[in-house]
């Protein structure tokens, strides 16, 4: 696996500036989410359980606090008896009614932090899933890209840095490598 100070110790022999310690850090972190939010790659995709009490046709879910590197919303499904079940329909608020007026079943939709779920069943259970970010934090860092593409954030973080320092045609240089890496990353991903 792919730590933040082996990335940075690579991006540094690149450079030859270890001497920008937090410009390095900074440019490896900015890097890393750059390129998960190239895509919503399925391999950014988690899935958890939600567990309702008490049971209601209507709930509301903060999902930040659930998952607090919650990128993008995936689906919403019912689980019962241990079988995953009908998906509800991801809508804007605007879309919830019908042309009458009424509400809409088996639905949900995002009104800021909190997915509003409107079903057409008491639910216990649902499986929610999403796209998430990579976590970039000092303690934590983790990412299926460092871990199969390393060189496609230390190429991008290589090109931040010389940006930062003037060295515009070798941070042209390395943005033609950062390409290629983004090519393979996509080709490899594809469901």
């Amino acid at each position: 696996m792919a730590s933040l100070s082996s990335l940075m110790s690579d991006v540094y022999t690149l450079t030859n500036r270890d001497d920008l310690v937090a410009e390095t850090k900074l440019a490896v972190k900015m890097a890393t989410l750059k390129m998960h939010q190239l895509d919503n790659f399925p391999k950014d995709i988690f899935e958890t359980g939600i567990s309702w009490s008490p049971v209601a046709f209507i709930q509301s879910l903060d999902y930040k606090t659930l998952i607090p590197n919650w990128r993008s919303f995936k689906y919403l499904r019912k689980y019962q008896d241990g079988l995953p079940g009908d998906f509800f329909t991801y809508l804007t608020p605007e879309e919830s009614l019908d042309r009458y007026k009424v509400n809409k079943e088996n639905i949900c939709y995002a009104a800021g932090t909190q997915l509003e779920i409107r079903s057409n069943t008491e639910d216990t259970y649902m499986l929610l899933a999403c796209c998430t970010h990579p976590i970039v934090t000092d303690a934590g860092y983790s990412s299926w890209i460092a871990d199969e593409f390393p060189f496609a954030i230390i190429s991008d973080a290589a090109a931040s840095v010389f940006k930062s320092i003037g060295q515009d045609e070798k941070a042209s240089a390395f943005k033609q490598t950062v390409a290629e890496q983004v090519a393979l990353i996509r080709q490899n991903n594809i469901l």
